[in-house]
């Protein structure tokens, strides 16, 4: 089922040249960036004039602080990666990947799932704002009622265009259903440019009391979902040399416990993306990995919610098959710990960086000459995947067992 709001006519084509470095808008925007920080620390203290005042936001100051670093460092990244690329230009000869730039007459189109809430629902409406024919792909057809509503109250002086699809990434028939309506719809003067897998499905269990359904569910949507929808879409990108960008997680790196289902299928994730890049590096196509901490999401609030309203593991949910083996001084152990898990958790979850970080790391991805092959979003992240490469697993592992204070 496809759904569309739209702004403009879509004419001629229009392709930024591959040779074609932006020097300037990696310095532009890392000069916004640094702007930004200061200035928001500079409005922060000024909109607290009494001490009482500037403690209270403390909080909510270092937060900003915290975001604004975080993407000032982004920046800085991305114009290492473009020196880097430069120096493998000139020396290996690898030439910059393709660019589809949409403008007010050309509107390269993406397709982004799970676009519900959090990062997939930010990715479609900025894209489409950007300009871009997006394809949202959703479950429930009130979400996207609700998101073409959304899309309608921005201003949208490119002309782009959003549509959503009516899709599960775990059924085949949604998926060829989604991409016989992306095909009708893309052709010569909408080339297909982008696939963005972001849909996910988080359960956070003992992996010893998990049941096959809870392994079942996570893999089929958070990898065999992905698997599957690329397959199908990726002719269509190999057509225009387009590229797929994948949502991971940092936890594929520094999982924490009762984070074991989800993490292994972000693990997963991480190597299927590597290898599919390397397999499809001569074909045009290229595949990045966004690697966020934590964002605050819907998701992560139901996270909070769970953690709250915990008492104990439920024996009547089919994501749940506690052995007979294991005895009660077990159960009590683990249940425990989750108790502690949740609370050191949610003081981050609180805290957590906006989708809009993720965001910016997509677009880079997706419009880049020389795209990132793994991008790490958020401080968390970067500190988390930093900590694990300088001390080995042993030596962070025994960090996270001293922070939860576990035994």
């Amino acid at each position: 089922m496809l759904s569309e709001c739209q702004g403009s006519t879509l004419m001629v084509t229009q392709i930024t040249h591959p040779s074609k470095i932006s020097h300037e808008r990696v310095w532009k925007k890392l000069k916004m960036a640094s702007s930004l920080f200061l200035v928001s620390l500079f409005f922060s203290f000024h909109n607290n004039k009494t001490l009482g005042k500037l403690k209270m936001s403390a909080g909510n100051l270092l937060n900003e602080v915290c975001v604004y670093l975080g993407q000032v460092i982004d920046y800085i990244t991305y114009a290492y990666n473009t020196f880097l690329s430069i120096i493998f230009l000139r020396v290996f000869k690898q030439q910059p990947f393709q660019v589809h730039l949409p403008t007010k007459t050309f509107h390269p189109a993406v397709l982004v799932t799970g676009t519900s809430s959090g990062i997939g629902r930010n990715t479609a409406l900025t894209l489409a704002i950007r300009g871009y024919t997006v394809f949202a792909t959703i479950r429930r057809e009130e979400d996207a009622k609700e998101l073409q509503e959304t899309f309608k109250q921005f201003e949208n002086p490119k002309g782009g265009s959003l549509h959503t699809l009516i899709m599960d990434v775990t059924k085949k028939d949604d998926i060829s259903n989604a991409h016989m309506a992306v095909r009708s719809h893309v052709g010569r003067e909408i080339p297909f440019i982008g696939l963005i897998n972001n849909a996910s499905f988080v359960k956070y269990l003992p992996l010893e009391v998990a049941s096959e359904d809870a392994y079942a569910e996570s893999f089929n949507t958070n990898f065999f979902g992905i698997v599957n929808v690329t397959k199908k879409f990726l002719p269509l990108l190999r057509e225009n040399r387009g590229r797929v960008i994948n949502i991971g997680s940092i936890a594929s790196w520094e999982g924490s416990p009762f984070m074991g289902v989800y993490a292994s299928t972000k693990a997963a994730v991480r190597a299927l993306t590597r290898i599919w890049r390397m397999e499809t590096r001569s074909t045009g196509v290229h595949f990045s990995l966004i690697e966020p901490g934590i964002i605050s999401t819907r998701l992560s609030d139901q996270i909070i919610e769970n953690y709250r309203s915990f008492t104990s593991f439920p024996s009547n949910s089919r994501y749940y098959a506690i052995p007979h083996s294991i005895t009660s001084n077990v159960i009590k152990s683990y249940e425990n710990m989750y108790k502690m898990v949740g609370k050191w958790s949610e003081s981050f979850i609180i805290n957590a960086a906006p989708p809009d970080i993720v965001t910016d790391a997509i677009v880079h991805a997706l419009t880049a000459p020389f795209p990132k092959n793994t991008y790490y979003v958020g401080l968390d992240a970067r500190f988390l995947a930093t900590l694990n490469w300088l001390l080995g697993d042993r030596i962070s592992e025994a960090v996270q067992v001293k922070a939860l204070t576990l035994q």
